[in-house]
């Protein structure tokens, strides 16, 4: 921050700590709730454990790490926990405890939230300096965002306790909306640190302690749990660290049931919760209602306690972001050495054949990912077997299954795959490099953005194989109707892919091929139909979503929007988010890139497709393809994202086609390109 902007935060922040001095005196001068005031002897205990930051005495011997320290206390139901949704932040990661609802950093202005100092007053609170400003910044998010909104709903608020020397970064999950104060602090000595945080809780429901770190903290704990009275919830999760990457934090609790896993319908994979899910969490044991703009779901007990998967599946999910890239290029270059060996041993020939190899190669790589994501094998071992595999089945493939039908089998095979995958609950989508990673909090289960843009295709390739050489007819348009509608109900479904700009994605790739396969030709009632389609796909998803209880975030955020604002508010978020994506790094210049290869595909088409030239099943399928990659840019966060993946699968089911055995015989004859007559291009 410049010397400018920090003048003026400390001036704006001189001005207002009247106005909530004046406040926090208020509340103070309020009477204390009392044991006897209040109508239930639940309670509530919100530890926080932090990771040792100093390096071990003896190197040879590191200290336990937190879900090894939480893993053996017995007692503790156990699991993970999502610190942030997009990029993570120590500060944001608390504030988005606090309040049970949060959307990306990026949608935030400033992105970076105001450093909170943490100021105890005479009257045995504390404040939170610099909290107006998180207020105004959550302002900026076109969402409903209550900063604190936990302490306000918890009647007395919440009691901080905490260790000395430390900067009591914990307390921000135990402020007040409406002035940023804890009303009461006890900070001391680590040794009564348990000590007093009972007898905080005997004049408030929760208190949130900060414990200490290492052997210390350890031992903190243990008095934690032996003090536990029966109807107190204990919740102990590290401390969110001040790091920069994304993070999984191990999490424990005690009140809910037998030690088992956690989980929570926010992110309905065992093992993993949210931090938005500690709001409601913490409201139902203690009998208060949850807000309907709370976005986080209360914990449930379910599945085994298993310390040693949960750190597989962390370790799992650290490397997938670095992975993705270095797979690509590992295919990519197997691709280009096909070609120039193609090229040396057999000229044209050879060519076409690394063509339809490459083609089938990278149709094969999605199902060949969940394969790697089964195994967790080392970086070497899963770019070499991402390559090797997916050529091998590739060269396979087009040596027993002749072109074009070929493509039908890595297609139909990964559409498959990844639909029984949704069905189980997406264990190995999520842990493949192309599926939704939930460190980054931003989908836990289903289908993310390059999914969502590349499964599309390959079912329309599927069912245009099905239909190659039959011409137009209604079952045509049947069967690319009937596929679109199943495929896009699991898509959207809330209990399997819960991706509703899927549905729209599929929707309108659906009915562009439809459009393209009716034997009476494009009418104006047709295209009315198509425009439709998107429309009504997204009210069949409602309706599917309220019947089977899928309680997805469609239906959270959208069918459970307060009011026409809220929804304002969520179609403006996601352009914002959209186009932040479009200025990120090198987004725009490859998005450019797209739109000349799209752009070239459509004028050159009668040349680059002349081994289809004549068959409407293609002609639908790629037209309905380059649809859904228009539709999944334009109504997802990640609009850009999706035209590149778009794109890029129908380079690949191009060349493909190209790969044509028989291309030098047909490039010979006029063609007519995708039901326009007209001669071939020179």
């Amino acid at each position: 921050m410049s010397r400018p902007r920090l003048a003026a935060l400390l001036l704006a922040t001189t001005a207002l700590l009247t106005v909530v001095g004046s406040s926090a005196s208020a509340h103070a001068s309020a009477p204390a709730p009392t044991s006897a005031g209040i109508d239930t002897d639940r309670r509530v205990v919100l530890a926080f454990l932090p990771v040792v930051e100093t390096p071990p005495k003896d190197p040879t011997a590191p200290p336990p790490t937190i879900l090894e320290i939480l893993d053996e206390r017995r007692e503790l139901a156990l699991g993970l926990s999502g610190a942030a949704q997009g990029g993570y932040l120590q500060d944001q990661a608390l504030l988005d405890i606090g309040q049970g609802t949060r959307t990306s950093s990026a949608a935030y202005d400033p992105r970076t939230p105001t450093p909170l100092v943490f100021f105890p007053d005479s009257r045995g609170g504390a404040f939170m300096l610099g909290w107006p400003n998180i207020v105004l910044r959550a302002g900026s998010v076109p969402a409903v965002i209550r900063p604190g909104a936990l302490g306000a709903l918890i009647p007395g608020g919440i009691a901080y306790v905490g260790v000395r020397g430390r900067a009591h970064k914990e307390a921000t999950v135990a402020v007040s909306d409406a002035d940023g104060r804890v009303p009461t602090i006890s900070v001391g000595p680590s040794a009564d640190i348990v000590t007093r945080a009972a007898e905080t809780l005997k004049q408030h429901r929760m208190a949130v302690v900060g414990l200490p770190t290492g052997d210390r903290g350890a031992a903190a704990l243990d008095g934690l749990i032996a003090a536990r009275a029966p109807d107190e919830l204990l919740i102990v999760m590290q401390t969110p660290p001040d790091f920069r990457a994304p993070q999984l934090l191990p999490t424990g609790v005690i009140g809910l049931g037998p030690p088992r896993g956690l989980t929570s319908a926010t992110t309905r994979q065992p093992g993993l919760v949210a931090g938005i899910d500690v709001l409601p969490t913490v409201l139902k044991h203690l009998g208060l209602t949850v807000p309907k703009d709370v976005k986080g779901r209360p914990y449930e007990i379910a599945g085994a306690r298993d310390a040693a998967e949960l750190e597989a599946f962390s370790d799992r999910l650290r490397v997938i972001g670095a992975r993705r890239f270095p797979a690509l290029e590992a295919v990519m270059a197997s691709w280009l050495a096909v070609l120039l060996v193609g090229a040396v041993f057999a000229d044209r020939r050879g060519v076409r054949w690394a063509l339809r190899v490459g083609g089938l190669a990278f149709c094969w790589l999605l199902s060949v990912l969940l394969l790697t994501a089964a195994l967790a094998p080392s970086r070497s071992t899963e770019l070499a077997l991402i390559a090797l595999v997916s050529f091998g089945l590739a060269m396979l493939t087009d040596a027993l299954v002749r072109w074009p039908r070929a493509i039908f089998v890595p297609c139909a095979v990964t559409v498959t795959a990844y639909v029984v995958d949704l069905a189980q609950g997406s264990d190995l989508i999520v842990r493949s490099l192309l599926g939704p990673n939930p460190r980054f909090g931003s989908r836990f289960y289903g289908l993310g953005n390059e999914l969502e843009a590349s499964l599309p295709i390959l079912l329309l390739v599927a069912v245009a194989v099905l239909l190659h050489g039959r011409g137009r007819s209604r079952a045509g348009a049947l069967l690319f109707a009937a596929t679109g509608l199943v495929f896009g109900a699991i898509v959207g479904s809330g209990r399997l892919g819960a991706d509703v700009g899927g549905v729209l994605t599929i929707g309108a790739g659906t009915a562009v091929a439809v459009l393209c396969m009716l034997p009476g030709g494009i009418t104006r009632r047709a295209i009315a139909v198509a425009v439709a389609a998107p429309a009504a796909a997204l009210g069949a998803l409602a309706v599917l979503d309220l019947t089977t209880g899928g309680d997805s975030h469609f239906t959270r955020t959208v069918l459970q929007a307060d009011g026409s604002s809220a929804l304002v508010d969520i179609v403006q978020r996601r352009y914002e988010l959209a186009f932040n994506v479009l200025k990120r790094g090198l987004m725009p210049f490859v998005t450019a890139i797209a739109l000349l290869a799209v752009a070239y595909g459509l004028r050159y088409r009668r040349r680059i497709y002349v081994a289809v030239h004549d068959d409407p099943a293609w002609t639908a399928a790629m037209y309905g393809s380059l649809a859904a990659a228009i539709a999944g840019t334009l109504f997802n966060d990640s609009g850009p994202l999706l035209l590149l993946f778009g794109t890029f699968v129908l380079v690949v089911v191009s060349a493909y086609l190209r790969g044509d055995p028989d291309l030098e015989t047909r490039a010979g004859r006029p063609v007519a390109g995708f039901g326009v007559d007209a001669p071939a291009a020179q």
